[in-house]
C-alpha cells in the first residue's frame, strides 16, 4: 500500500469526556458490535472536513473509509493538512479489557505535516486490520507491539492536530472500559510526547487550562497531546454553522444524537 494511504488520532481520558459530557448533557452507552453504522460518503466527508478550520479545508487531503479495505483517498490536497473519520479508535491499545470493535464511533480529527508522518499511521493500520477480519485482539497486540518496537515512532518536532468537528462519539475511559459517550467538544491539540500532567502543573481538565491526555500511563506517551478546548463562543457558531450535519447524524443513529431521543 502506498505511504499515504497507510497514514494516520483520538478518543479521549474517561475525566475529560465526563467533564465536558456534564457542558453539553452527551450520552454514554456501550457499543461493541462488529458491523458499522452506515455513514454516507458525502456526509463523512463533510463530518471529516469540519474537524479543519475553514481556511484549511478546502486544500486539505481528505480520506474515507472503504470497510473492505481500509482508509482510501477521497481527495488529494496540496496544505499539509490530512483529515478523516475515525472509526475503529487506537486508544484501547493499553488497556485490558476485551476489546470488541466498535460500531457507532465517530472521531473526526485533521494533522498537519507532522501528525501524518507520525500519528496518523496506526489509525489505518487498525483500520486495515479490522477491513481484513483480523480478531480485535490480534488488533491490539499488534499495536502494542508497534508503540513498542518503534515502528510508531514519537514525533521529533512539535505540532497540531485539529480536532473542531461539532460532534466526536469515542471512549469516556479507554484505560478500563469499553463505555463509549457522544459530545460536543471542539477543540484542537498540540502534540506532546511523554509529557507529564505534573510538568504542566495541571492534573485536571476542572482547573481549566491546557492538560495532557494520559490514558491510564504516568506520561502522554509517544503519540500524546495537550488538549485545548475551543472557547465556548466560537464552539456555539461551530454548532450553529453544523447544524445540518448534526440533524443528519442524529437520524441515522440514537447515538448519533447530541441530546438522546425521546
Amino acid at each position: 500500500m502506498k505511504m499515504k494511504k497507510r497514514f494516520l488520532h483520538c478518543a479521549w481520558h474517561g475525566a475529560v469526556l465526563l467533564f465536558l459530557s456534564l457542558i453539553v448533557g452527551g450520552q454514554a452507552t456501550p457499543s461493541v458490535a462488529q458491523e458499522l453504522v452506515d455513514l454516507p460518503r458525502d456526509l463523512e466527508v463533510e463530518l471529516a472536513l469540519s474537524a479543519l478550520p475553514e481556511r484549511l479545508q478546502q486544500d486539505a487531503l481528505v480520506y474515507v473509509l472503504d470497510p473492505a479495505r481500509g482508509y482510501i483517498l477521497h481527495r488529494e490536497g496540496n496544505n499539509g493538512f490530512a483529515t478523516f473519520v475515525g472509526r475503529t479508535s487506537t486508544r484501547f491499545y493499553g488497556s485490558d479489557w476485551s476489546y470488541a470493535y466498535p460500531r457507532d464511533q465517530l472521531i473526526p480529527m485533521a494533522f498537519d505535516s507532522v501528525g501524518v508522518q507520525h500519528h496518523m499511521p496506526p489509525w489505518f493500520d487498525l483500520a486495515e486490520m479490522r477491513a481484513k477480519g483480523i480478531s480485535p485482539q490480534e488488533a491490539k497486540t499488534d499495536l502494542r507491539n508497534g508503540y513498542r518496537d518503534g515502528r510508531y515512532r514519537a514525533p521529533s518536532k512539535g505540532g497540531l492536530s485539529y480536532m473542531l468537528a461539532p460532534i466526536h462519539r469515542a471512549y469516556m475511559a479507554p484505560e478500563t472500559s469499553d463505555e463509549m459517550i457522544t459530545v460536543s467538544m471542539p477543540h484542537y491539540m498540540p502534540y506532546a510526547p511523554y509529557v507529564t500532567s505534573a510538568q504542566l502543573g495541571n492534573d485536571t481538565p476542572m482547573n481549566g487550562g491546557p492538560f495532557v491526555l494520559n490514558h491510564g500511563g504516568t506520561d502522554s506517551g509517544p503519540h500524546g497531546y495537550m488538549m485545548f478546548m475551543l472557547p465556548t463562543p466560537k464552539a456555539d457558531v461551530l454548532r450553529k454553522k453544523h447544524a445540518g450535519l448534526l440533524e443528519r447524524l442524529c437520524a441515522l443513529h440514537v447515538n448519533w444524537c447530541l441530546e438522546k431521543k425521546k
